[in-house]
């Protein structure tokens, strides 16, 4: 509560009050200092609130010294980051030209991306959506906890006029982009078999690895980033959802987000998740990998699409499966691959793509059949060891 006082009508008071007999000096005084003190434990307590609002304003315009809180969750619920990787929003500015068109590189579900050189290092630039804090937050939150060398590395953020995620610059585009786009050369086999080893990898790391244990919930062959050596880096975690402790295969019901072509059945329909989610998305990639065609493959004719699940299934389950596959086989790779390898990630990936969750394999088991296939041939196990520099000098 709050209380106004008339300072003359005190001391007045304080004077005159009684018989109206004269008072001493020093009686005078102490009723002068008497008021004195009464004003001031009046007036404190409004002196107080109007400091306290100033300093929350201030707060609010202004980042910690330390590190950066965000969200409006509790503070236990918040995100603390190290000050270190914080841009300011005129460096980012300048390393784009004004974010201009010439920096552009991309454009994904939640922002635009940019290509600029910040601090002597190359970087991409994700310019997020005003909608998108949630995403921004998620990816935040998992990439500054977690590091492996096929997950796509945070190099910084910003936070100032609208929300910025900085990661290195990964030169070769996306794998969806040397399966389906136009003006790359195509993928060998040996590259195709690496590309799926070390995606496997960087899943397996979140799946395994990590506490809390991650998952992705939206893997893709446009989420697989390709470097210069040709090695692959898991990307894009804005949807990431966080699985109990201890409990990774267990199912938790949330809202369904992703890219149709790579939901899981419990997913689509029932909005169930667990690291199973991203399984099946990673077979999908890997008959991606073998045929090159997108997830839900569609004829010229509106009212005809077929899964690559659907297809594969109806392939490797025909009498001789190894003559069946070669209709699905990537023309581009005339005919240089060894024909049992591609069988068997044909089945590993019909393995991940199975409908029953527990069904599927753990990517652990992922990764652990994908070095057993690349070691059975001393070839092919030489080539996951070599560039692609390395190989054409050789």
């Amino acid at each position: 509560m709050v209380y106004s006082i008339d300072k003359q009508k005190v001391i007045n008071s304080c004077i005159l009050h009684g018989t109206g007999n004269a008072l001493s000096g020093g009686a005078v005084a102490g009723i002068v200092v008497a008021c004195i003190v009464i004003l001031i434990v009046g007036i404190w307590p409004v002196v107080i609130y109007y400091r306290r609002q100033k300093t929350r304003k201030a707060k609010s315009l202004r980042c910690p010294e330390d590190s950066v809180q965000l969200g409006s969750a509790s503070q236990d619920e918040g995100i603390k980051v190290d000050r270190s990787i914080q841009f300011s929003y005129e460096e980012l500015c300048n390393a784009t030209h004004n974010f201009s068109m010439e920096h552009k590189i991309g454009q994904g579900g939640f922002g635009s991306v940019y290509y600029a050189e910040l601090r002597g290092e190359k970087a991409a630039i994700k310019k997020m959506d005003t909608k998108a804090t949630q995403e921004f937050l998620a990816e935040l939150k998992v990439l500054t906890r977690v590091h492996h060398l096929n997950l796509v590395r945070l190099i910084g953020y910003c936070v100032e006029s609208c929300l910025f995620l900085v990661y290195e610059f990964i030169e070769n585009g996306n794998l969806s982009q040397h399966l389906h786009g136009t003006g790359y050369e195509p993928l060998s086999w040996t590259s195709r078999v690496r590309i799926a080893l070390d995606s496997a990898r960087g899943l397996e790391y979140i799946h395994e690895h990590t506490v809390p244990v991650y998952v992705h919930r939206d893997i893709k062959s446009a989420n697989i980033l390709i470097d210069k050596d040709f090695r692959a880096k898991v990307a894009d975690f804005g949807l990431t959802k966080l699985a109990e402790i201890g409990t990774a295969s267990q199912s938790l019901p949330t809202r369904v987000v992703g890219t149709f072509g790579y939901m899981p059945p419990e997913y689509a329909r029932y909005g169930e998740v667990s690291p199973k989610v991203d399984v099946y998305a990673f077979g999908i990639v890997l008959f991606e990998l073998i045929s090159a065609k997108e997830a839900i493959v569609r004829s010229t004719e509106v009212t005809y699409a077929k899964s690559l699940v659907y297809l594969f299934e109806e392939t490797l389950s025909m009498p001789d499966p190894q003559e069946a596959l070669q209709e699905l086989i990537d023309p581009r790779l005339g005919g240089d691959y060894p024909i049992d390898s591609v069988l068997k990630i044909a089945s590993l990936a019909k393995s991940c793509t199975h409908e029953e969750p527990s069904m599927r394999p753990t990517m652990r088991s992922v990764v652990v059949a994908l070095m057993a296939l690349s070691s059975k041939d001393s070839e092919l196990t030489r080539g996951l060891e070599l560039s692609p520099r390395e190989l054409k000098s050789g």
